[in-house]
């Protein structure tokens, strides 16, 4: 008897492949920063602002001319909770990745209400 490429067996197996891959991806990128010590001082010209400063602030990204710079408080402040969403979803910084200290401390930051401190 000739075996089909796409038996009942094989199909199964597949779709188990392909479901295990995809729980795996969801569990990496969900644990990544879903959980971090939190620091209440946070301090925004000590911590906060020379992070973005590093990272953001410069031309071709956060440089007034390619988008808005998050060089001023009150922008900074304004935007903190798209902030948080962008750095959770990997989107930002572009084409480089914040230290651990530095997502937690921009969260932590914005968590207790994005403080001019």
């Amino acid at each position: 008897m000739k075996k089909h490429f796409f038996s009942s067996k094989g199909i199964i197996l597949g779709a188990l492949v392909v479901v295990s891959f995809f729980m795996v991806q969801c569990t990496k990128s969900s644990s990544s920063d879903s959980s971090y010590t939190c620091q209440s001082d946070v301090s925004y010209s000590k911590t906060i602002k020379p992070i973005l400063d590093q990272n953001c602030n410069y031309a071709g990204c956060h440089d007034d001319v390619t988008i808005t710079s998050l060089a001023n408080y009150q922008f900074v402040h304004d935007g903190a909770p798209q902030i948080k969403i962008s750095v959770l979803s990997g989107r930002m910084p572009k084409g480089k990745a914040l230290a651990t200290a530095d997502k937690n401390a921009l969260y932590c930051w914005i968590d207790n209400g994005a403080k001019n401190n």
